[in-house]
């Protein structure tokens, strides 16, 4: 008869130093995951050296190193399930980048509920390995999606057809590479719970598993669907609420001049407040060449371009307004919600009524954002350009409402929450 481990009484639970040393391999290994970004032979190694051990000693390992085993992935799962269910378009929007990679064109609109059932699979599976519930069906179907995973990665990490698999959505981004060593070391805690599965401790009553699954199951994809029709309730993107996109205390920006001799072609780049211009002599014999610029800010900032019709940068001058500023973000025309184009409207000539700009952001082509303006009768706000992608990561709402003031997010609307001018026309909100 097969023993059931669970109890701390349990004679597996007799230290035994191998159990906890593979344990600190695994935790080791987890930690230079951190460390090594790209390809490495020798980590390698060491993880493949530590899938193996679990594979040949899984007899060995006590009752105590294999719940830790159990817990440690119930939470990883946990939490990467979580981190995508709450934006559940980020995930929708990494899938289409694998559709268009492996050329599946073709399944893009089948993206979004993807999502929702990959989120859910994902958070259920690490919830009921804490729990233990059905632990010889959650064993396989672990093992089942581990395999997956690792395929797709070990592809990404030797071929990069996109540069970020989002296995933890936008709360952490790690190389391609990270991403494989990290499930190699998620393989070998899945193949120790894999292999012992019989060795766990049953529940008596299945009718409160299977309870226990359906609310754990349901209640994320309920929680999921609340994320997609509103905005996520946590966001872990540079456009949330609070975030500075501009440095508050921005250091001077350097402009450099660069200047030809006439005669012999050399060339002498000045800083511009070093530049000899009262040098009658200096500034006979040479002629201005170029002009650059450096901006040390540009690593602290958070801004995308947004081009006025000329195809000119404002975005700084747009979010670094002393006044409220209400970027109405749309990113695709075809899904726009026509009944919010009223509201919308209102919105805008209230906020013109007091001076305060409100302008339309979009990825959209002149001629198509006309067209779709005079059929639609949607108000003729002063319109900046961006890429899709851009305005996707800045607000996850097609359209979407943000409020920025001097280099600073004040508040980000969902078009179904939207909300009235009266709400925020004053400066502090």
């Amino acid at each position: 008869m097969k023993k059931n481990i669970g109890y701390t009484n349990h004679p597996n639970n007799e230290i035994n130093w191998f159990s906890w040393l593979l344990l600190l391999l695994n935790l080791g290994s987890a930690y230079l995951i951190s460390q090594i970004e790209e390809y490495n032979l020798f980590f390698l190694l060491l993880l493949g050296a530590n899938m193996l051990l679990a594979l040949v000693f899984y007899r060995k390992i006590n009752a105590s190193v294999l719940n830790i085993s159990r817990v440690l992935l119930g939470l990883l799962f946990i939490y990467s399930g979580f981190v995508k269910g709450v934006d559940p378009l980020g995930t929708q929007y990494r899938i289409e980048d694998y559709f268009f990679a492996y050329g599946m064109d073709w399944a893009a609109p089948m993206a979004l509920i993807l999502s929702v059932i990959l989120n859910a699979f994902e958070f259920s599976l690490g919830l009921l390995l804490l729990l233990r519930i059905k632990m010889k069906w959650l064993s396989w179907l672990a093992f089942a999606m581990m395999l997956v995973f690792t395929l797709t990665t070990l592809y990404d990490a030797l071929y990069s057809p996109v540069p970020d698999c989002g296995c933890f959505g936008d709360a952490l981004i790690i190389t391609n590479w990270q991403t494989f060593y990290k499930n190699l070391v998620i393989n070998a805690l899945v193949i120790l719970v894999l292999l012992r599965r019989y060795d766990f401790r049953k529940y008596q009553n299945q009718m409160l598993e299977w309870g226990i699954i359906g609310v754990v199951v349901f209640g994320f994809v309920f929680f999921e669907q609340y994320n997609i029709n509103n905005l996520p309730i946590i966001n872990f993107r540079p456009w949330k609420v609070d975030n500075r996109l501009l440095p508050e205390n921005p250091k001077p920006v350097k402009y450099f001049l660069t200047y030809k001799h006439k005669t012999t072609g050399e060339e002498k780049e000045f800083l511009s407040k070093d530049l000899p211009w009262q040098d009658s002599v200096f500034m006979a014999n040479y002629q201005w060449l170029s002009s650059r610029e450096e901006d040390p800010n540009i690593a602290d900032m958070n801004i995308f371009p947004m081009l006025d019709a000329d195809g000119n940068d404002v975005s700084k001058e747009l979010v670094s307004d002393s006044q409220n500023v209400y970027l109405l973000v749309v990113y695709n025309l075809n899904k726009f919600p026509l009944q919010t184009i009223a509201e919308i409207n209102q919105f805008y000539t209230e906020a013109e009524n007091a001076n305060q700009r409100m302008v339309l952001l979009t990825s959209a082509l002149p001629d198509e954002l006309k067209l779709f303006v005079n059929k639609n009768e949607l108000a003729e706000m002063p319109v900046y350009y961006s890429d899709d992608t851009a305005l996707k990561m800045a607000i996850r709402s097609n359209p979407g409402l943000i409020v920025v003031r001097t280099g600073k997010i004040l508040a980000n609307y969902h078009y179904r929450n939207f909300p009235e001018f009266s709400q925020l026309k004053k400066p502090t909100l």
